[in-house]
């Protein structure tokens, strides 16, 4: 394809091409049952010999555990259960973006809940502080007060890791890397005749001082069809929130390992399910027939009776004994435990290499995984807010916040117990029952979870991933 060939406007950067790798599966876990199926040997290998009609009754029997979705909206829902608050006044041109902050009709709850989990899925994303085209039809530049009157201000763009396909950077002069370009793609669909549709894809370009619009024909061709300079006085208004950072403008998605073992239950899942679909049926098995006698005169079924020249024949049903099942539903539960954990993690309270002691005194300067990336959050949206002033000649007032419930998580001392009870149920010195119990004392459970009722729950199909994350805060 032309649009993926070297040195076109369409071609991704190899950072960008790396961090590819790690989405795929990400993707098509949060599409469920159906993508995954879709993925096909991608996710479940095809076995040697196994004939095709075999392999795909034993895909579309497959099923998927939703352990990674069901931890991903459990942690979103955590600091979104309240509004975001602004604290500070903004300048009255920006007061709008508060209910729209996107020029989409986007509130900044809903903005920064997007913001959030797509850090948790990517590692990072991005907001791009744009303004306006201010330049009119014949070419006539709006004047400040036309502006103001029309209601133009900036915008928070959201370019997701998936589509800002390609940056180049120069040496700040502090010493650090700073943008010089990035490029970026979009989507949208136009009318096409009088019923139908057609997708538009572009690729924006945006420099120090320029910005290209390049647009894709039929054959993914992309050629310049827009170009202007802006007037942004601080280099690119790009501003990125890691929550996983490997490197300038990289990061790896903080729930890979959950990922990995939620693949690994797919697969698991589909080995046992056909292993059932076996030894739930009885071999009937036959001794000393002769292959004139099994052609013609056995008939399985009631009612039927077997006969044989040889007097030492015997028939007999052979069923299997169910160890290979045990063993397979035992590496499930097994797995399901591990997501438990893996889901659990970034609500633990973390301080450090601090003593004991001190974590117990001073917890409200320790925090979970998640406390930190809404912090992240709210660090890269107060920035834009900062760059909206740029744009504008506006100032931020010196109390202005961007505040985020973060009232969640485990305690130190939680976190110290949970931690042991982990550790002694995974080494078999706890029961699943009193784990569950432990759990719940320390408030991680919900007090209206009936315990008993979880245990038969686990039993009839495997730990309710979300329940093991949901606190009394929600």
């Amino acid at each position: 394809m032309a649009d993926i060939q070297k040195n076109t406007v369409a071609t991704p950067c190899s950072a960008y091409n790396a961090m590819l790798l790690r989405w795929a599966l990400i993707d098509d876990l949060l599409g469920g049952t159906i993508v995954m199926r879709a993925a096909g040997e991608k996710w479940l290998p095809k076995e040697p010999k196994e004939e095709v009609l075999s392999y795909d009754n034993r895909l579309n029997r497959s099923i998927l555990f939703e352990a990674y979705g069901d931890t991903i909206d459990d942690l979103v829902s955590r600091p979104f259960s309240k509004p975001v608050s602004i604290q500070g006044d903004l300048p009255e041109r920006l007061a709008p973006m508060v209910d729209n902050c996107d020029g989409q009709g986007t509130d900044i709850t809903q903005y920064a809940r997007e913001l959030f989990e797509t850090c948790l899925n990517r590692g990072k994303t991005h907001i791009l502080v744009d303004y306006p085209k201010t330049t009119q039809a014949d070419g006539k530049k709006l004047t400040l007060a036309d502006e103001k009157k029309a209601g133009v201000r900036p915008v928070f763009v959201h370019i997701k890791p998936d589509n800002l396909i390609g940056w180049r950077t120069v040496q700040g002069t502090d010493g650090k890397p700073k943008l010089d370009q990035i490029r970026w793609k979009e989507s949208h669909v136009e009318p096409d005749g009088v019923y139908g549709e057609k997708a538009v894809n572009t690729i924006r370009v945006y420099t120090a001082t320029t910005w290209e619009v390049h647009t894709a024909d039929d054959k993914g061709v992309y050629t310049l069809t827009e170009q202007g300079t802006h007037t942004y006085p601080n280099g690119i208004p790009l501003f990125t929130c890691y929550v996983n950072k490997t490197g300038f403008m990289t990061a790896n998605p903080p729930l890979e390992g959950l990922a990995w073992l939620n693949l690994a239950h797919w697969q698991g899942y589909s080995d046992q399910k056909n292993l059932l679909r076996f030894i739930r049926f009885p071999l009937l098995f036959f001794k000393g027939l002769t292959q004139d006698e099994l052609d013609k005169n056995v008939i399985i079924g009631p009612g039927r009776k077997y006969s044989s020249s040889n007097p030492e024949a015997d028939a007999k049903y052979v069923e299997h004994t169910g160890a290979a099942a045990d063993s397979g539903r035992q590496d499930l539960k097994d797995i399901e435990e591990r997501m438990v954990m893996a889901g659990l993690d970034p609500l633990m309270t973390r301080s450090g290499n601090q003593t004991a002691t001190s974590q117990d005194i001073d917890e409200s300067k320790s925090q979970s995984s998640v406390q930190s990336w809404v912090r992240a959050v709210e660090l890269v949206l107060l920035n834009a807010f900062k760059a909206a002033c740029l744009w504008t000649g506006d100032e931020l007032p010196e109390d202005f916040k961007v505040d985020i419930y973060n009232d969640f998580g485990i305690s130190v001392r939680a976190t110290r117990d949970i931690d042991a009870l982990i550790k002694a149920r995974q080494a078999g010195e706890l029961s699943r029952g009193t784990f569950l119990r432990e759990i719940k004392r320390r408030a991680v459970l919900s007090e209206t979870v009936d315990i008993e009722q979880e245990k038969k729950d686990i039993e009839a199909e495997g730990i309710a991933l979300g329940m093991l994350g949901r606190g009394d805060n929600e």
